[in-house]
C-alpha cells in the first residue's frame, strides 16, 4: 500500500524542513528576547543607591543591550518567513501530489484530453515561480512525479479510495483537530496571564506606595504583560485555532461523502474527482493562510 511518505517528491520535505528549521529559530530567538526583555525589567526596577548606579541597573543594562542584539539577529536573518514560506511551499506540494495522484480534477480519469503529465509540470511551474526568491525552495532536488504517485494513480477506484481516505483524510482531519485544541487551551492560557499581571501590578504599585516594598513594579509588569501579548501575537493562537476547526469541520463532511461514495456507480470518477478537489480546496483555503502571511513580510 502506498503511504503519504513515499508518495510525496524531494521538493515537499526539502520545504518542510526549511519551515521546521525557520519555526524553530523564531520560536527560540522569540523566547529569548522576550526574556532578557522581561528580566532586564525586573533588574531596572530596584531603587538607584544614592550617588551611584546601582549593580542592578549595570545588569539591567546588560540584558537590555542583549536584547537588542538579538532584536537585531531576528530581523537580520527573518526566520518567520523562512517559517511561513516553507510551509506554503510545502503544503501547495503535498496538494498538487495528491491531486496528481488520486484523479483529483483537473487530474480526470483516463480517457480525459488533457495529458495529466504536462498539466502537474505547468502547475509545478507556477509554484516555483512564485517561491523563486524563496530561502526555503531546495536547490538541486527532484520536484517530478514520482513512482508512488504514478502506482496509485494507476491503481483502481477502490484503492485510491482506500489510500486518499487513510493518508490523507484521517491524517489531516486528526492533525487539524489535535492542533485546533492545542491552539485552545494555549490561547487561553495568555489570556489569562495577560489579565492576571496587570492585577498583580496593582497590588504591588499599592505596597510601594504604602512603603512596604522597594521595587517600581510598573516597568516590570508592563513588560511581562506585553511580551505575553507579543507571545500569543507570534503564535497566532486564536486565528490558527478557528482556522483549523474549520478545516477539519469541511474535512469530516468530505470523509463522510467518500465514505459514501459508490465506488460501483458508473460515474463514481466524476464525483470522486469533484469530491477530492473539494477536499484539497479545504485543506488549501488554510494553507492559504500562510502564503498571506509570507507576502506580508516580502
Amino acid at each position: 500500500m502506498v503511504s503519504e511518505r513515499e508518495l510525496l517528491p524531494d521538493l515537499f520535505w526539502g520545504a518542510d524542513r526549511a519551515s521546521l528549521r525557520g519555526q524553530l529559530q523564531t520560536v527560540r530567538l522569540s523566547r529569548r528576547q522576550l526574556g532578557l526583555l522581561t528580566v532586564a525589567s525586573v533588574f531596572s526596577s530596584f531603587d538607584v543607591a544614592a550617588g551611584r548606579l546601582h549593580w542592578a541597573s549595570w545588569l539591567a543594562a546588560a540584558l537590555f543591550a542583549f536584547a537588542a542584539w538579538t532584536t537585531w539577529v531576528i530581523h537580520r536573518h527573518n526566520p518567520q518567513a523562512l517559517w511561513y514560506e516553507g510551509r506554503a511551499l510545502a503544503e501547495s506540494m503535498k496538494t498538487l501530489a495528491w491531486k496528481y495522484s488520486v484523479r483529483a480534477d483537473p487530474f480526470t480519469p483516463p480517457g480525459d484530453e488533457r495529458d495529466p503529465d504536462a498539466l502537474y509540470r505547468l502547475q509545478l511551474g507556477d509554484v516555483l515561480h512564485t517561491f523563486r526568491r524563496s530561502r526555503a525552495l531546495p536547490r538541486h532536488v527532484d520536484s517530478g512525479i514520482t513512482p508512488a504517485m504514478r502506482r496509485l494513480r494507476d491503481a483502481p477506484l477502490r484503492v485510491r479510495h482506500d489510500v486518499y481516505l487513510r493518508e490523507r483524510i484521517r491524517v489531516q482531519h486528526e492533525w487539524y483537530t489535535v492542533k485546533a485544541a492545542r491552539c485552545e487551551v494555549n490561547g487561553r492560557r495568555a489570556g489569562r496571564l495577560a489579565m492576571t499581571f496587570p492585577l498583580l501590578g496593582i497590588l504591588f504599585l499599592v505596597l510601594r506606595a504604602g512603603g512596604w516594598s522597594p521595587f517600581d513594579t510598573l516597568g516590570f509588569v508592563s513588560a511581562i504583560t506585553a511580551s505575553v501579548a507579543a507571545w500569543a501575537q507570534l503564535r497566532q493562537y486564536s486565528p490558527l485555532a478557528a482556522a483549523y476547526r474549520v478545516a477539519a469541520d469541511e474535512l469530516e463532511l468530505i470523509r463522510v461523502q467518500l465514505a459514501s461514495l459508490d465506488l460501483d456507480d458508473p460515474h463514481a470518477e466524476h464525483l470522486w474527482s469533484q469530491l477530492t478537489r473539494d477536499a484539497e480546496d479545504a485543506v488549501s483555503r488554510e494553507h492559504t493562510t500562510w502564503q498571506a502571511r509570507r507576502e506580508m513580510r516580502v
